[in-house]
């Protein structure tokens, strides 16, 4: 049946479903409060597209995963502001729309798709396929178990995502790039420059001496923004972290019991079988298989030569129910070891199971646990209190009442901050010493005016904070009495960058049509570099700067170009231009497949546009504000 449904389906309908299923897997999470989700409910509607609604759950339920994939490329550095600023949330949410749209269109055109197209799909899908380049039944069930899907979870998704996979590829499928365009952009992008290159690096420049009080001035006037102090801001704040008010210590031992009993299930590990299955395509192969079983003949010989069965696909490794599809588990985990199960019809075919070994369940001791369940209660019960009095600070504050009283009348910890900038820094660019909440506190320290208190905020930690900002220090240019050191040093270093660029044109000026750089050079006992070969995107290049590169791309054969930066002053002259004159079928083949899926993401995102003419779309502007 497998294969019959693979010529059924066809290739192209798998291949425009498979870039979807990728990005849909990236997409389903679990729904979880986050950081950002802040006191309203899931029901709470952040768009309407046409007659249906995104609810804040929708939008939390890919947001998430996403957030956490960019805190993990970035090493855990993104907060509120940087979330904003990138603009993730607005970008998830336009994603949700456009499957919004695309599902309407597909349900007014009535597309859909059977049982058969699913299971090419799913057997097809290059995120169940292992190393092998085959289907692989234990990757399968990891990706269901990570995004908390069933087997039955997934077909009925497929069952949704498919026509709208249909409908990209009626409006995609022709799109092409003609031979022509995909060769002139493979020569342009694969040109390589070759030159010669003198250097004059700026470490090498003599002593430049010191300038007069006159040039120094000067210097100094010009450049104001080299000497230009940021804001600074003088405040107190006043705080209290969750260790502050609760130790694991002090959560009753009773409690911790009864938390144990409670979450019990948490802490075991349910019995566990080692399963291996035969999957037959059609219930005729399953009949033959179980036959063939019962007259004794091999398990693997029976899965690939009657079921015609990847043999890397029959054990299914070590197994809880809850890996399997409830269908398959109810069969598996009342097998005795080592007995064939009668023949089983899923959506993916017909499956004859068996049991080679058996795992019993196991329990964590209360011992065992302890520790762990003490630091989250303590965690949730001071996260509770500190909620609790940040509504009370919040409150005396708002009546007028000083920081520094406030704070000692509810035993906050007061720090003052005789001056930071954004970044945390004091004047001498030491940082700051500030209680938890660092950016937190920071961020609310530059929102709020001068003279003024903010309100009581509370970390993702849980820790509760107020501040008052007592002076803000606009930023200004220092006085030159109090950069004289700072401003010796850049007149020097300006000295030094203009006198090897005089070098530099110096040496390009000498250069004549009959006469080449590295004839010049050479008389004038200087170094030359012949260059590798140059990509015009090559950075960092030796000896090569991007500045010099770029205008090598620029000049023609035989030119001479100059170019400088911090490290240092370069002279080139253009000595050989190679571009590729006969691609192969396979780069060109590869180029034009690039830039054609380019062209379709560019039509699907023209056609999702449209379809806001026929379903409208209204973004709740408010509600998203309240996420962050």
């Amino acid at each position: 049946m497998l294969q019959a449904i693979r010529t059924k389906a066809g290739s192209i309908i798998v291949k425009i479903l498979f870039g979807l299923l990728i990005i849909s897997f990236g997409f389903w999470g679990i729904y979880t409060r986050s950081d950002y989700y802040q006191g309203h409910s899931p029901e709470t509607v952040v768009a309407t597209v046409g007659d249906d609604s995104i609810r804040a759950e929708d939008l939390e339920r890919v947001l998430q995963p996403t957030l956490e994939r960019l805190r993990a490329q970035l090493g855990g550095a993104l907060d509120q502001q940087q979330i904003k600023q990138l603009g993730v949330m607005d970008s998830v949410l336009a994603q949700l729309i456009d499957r919004q749209l695309l599902d309407q269109e597909a349900a007014r055109l009535q597309l859909e798709a059977s049982d058969e197209v699913i299971r090419s799909a799913i057997y097809d899908n290059p995120a169940f396929r292992g190393p092998d380049g085959r289907f692989d039944r234990s990757l399968f069930n990891q990706v269901l178990i990570m995004n908390r899907l069933t087997e039955d979870q997934l077909v009925a998704r497929l069952h949704r995502d498919l026509p709208r996979a249909d409908m990209l590829q009626a409006i995609t499928a022709g799109i092409a790039v003609p031979r022509p365009v995909a060769e002139a952009l493979y020569r342009y992008r694969g040109e390589k420059r070759l030159a010669d290159i003198v250097g004059f690096p700026v470490a090498a420049v003599k002593d430049v001496g010191q300038p007069s009080e006159a040039d120094l001035t000067k210097f100094y006037e010009t450049h104001p923004n080299l000497f230009r102090a940021p804001e600074f801001r003088t405040f107190a704040v006043a705080s209290l972290a969750p260790q502050d008010v609760m130790k694991p210590g002090d959560i009753p031992q009773d409690k911790v019991r009864e938390e144990y009993n409670q979450r019990k299930d948490e802490f075991e590990t349910p019995e566990q079988r080692q399963v291996q299955q035969i999957l037959a395509p059609s219930e005729e192969k399953g009949t033959e298989a179980e036959t063939a079983l019962a007259a004794g003949k091999d398990w693997k010989d029976v899965a690939t030569t009657i079921a015609k069965q990847d043999p890397e696909t029959i054990d299914l490794g070590l197994m809880k129910r809850q890996d399997m599809p409830q269908v398959l588990a109810d069969v598996a985990f009342e097998l005795p070891l080592d007995k064939p199960s009668d023949p089983i019809k899923t959506p993916l075919g017909w499956h004859i199971l068996r049991v080679v070994k058996i795992e019993p369940p196991a329990t964590q001791s209360f011992e065992q646990v302890k520790p762990q369940i003490e630091t989250e209660l303590a965690q949730q019960e001071a996260i509770d209190r500190l909620e609790k009095l940040g509504n009370k600070v919040d409150d005396v504050l708002a009546g007028g009442a000083p920081l520094a009283d406030t704070a000692a009348k509810f035993g906050l910890k007061l720090t003052n901050v005789a001056a930071a900038d954004v970044n945390g820094a004091d004047a001498d660019g030491k940082p700051v010493e500030l209680p938890a909440a660092k950016d937190e506190v920071l961020k609310t320290a530059f929102a709020t005016e001068q003279g003024d208190t903010s309100r009581v905020a509370q970390s993702p930690d849980g820790t509760i904070f107020a501040l008052h900002v007592d002076k803000v220090i606009a930023p200004q240019v220092q006085p030159l009495a109090e950069v004289h050191d700072k401003a010796v040093a850049a007149w020097q270093a300006e000295q030094k960058r203009e006198a090897v660029s005089k070098e530099a044109e110096a040496l390009a000026a000498a250069v004549k049509p009959d006469v080449a750089l590295a004839k010049v050079a050479a008389d004038k006992k200087l170094t030359v570099t012949p260059s590798p070969p140059l990509a015009r995107d090559a950075q960092n290049a030796a000896p090569a700067p991007p500045a010099l590169i770029s205008k090598l791309f620029a000049a023609k054969k035989g030119d001479v170009v100059t170019a400088t930066d911090a490290s240092g002053a370069y002279v080139a002259q253009l000595k050989e231009i190679q571009v590729p004159e006969n691609p192969s079928d396979e780069a060109i083949a590869g180029l034009s497949q690039q830039l054609a899926g380019e062209a379709r993401a560019d039509a699907a995102g023209e056609f999702t546009e449209a379809l806001r003419r026929r379903y409208p779309v209204e973004i709740k502007r408010d509600a998203l504000d309240r996420m962050f």
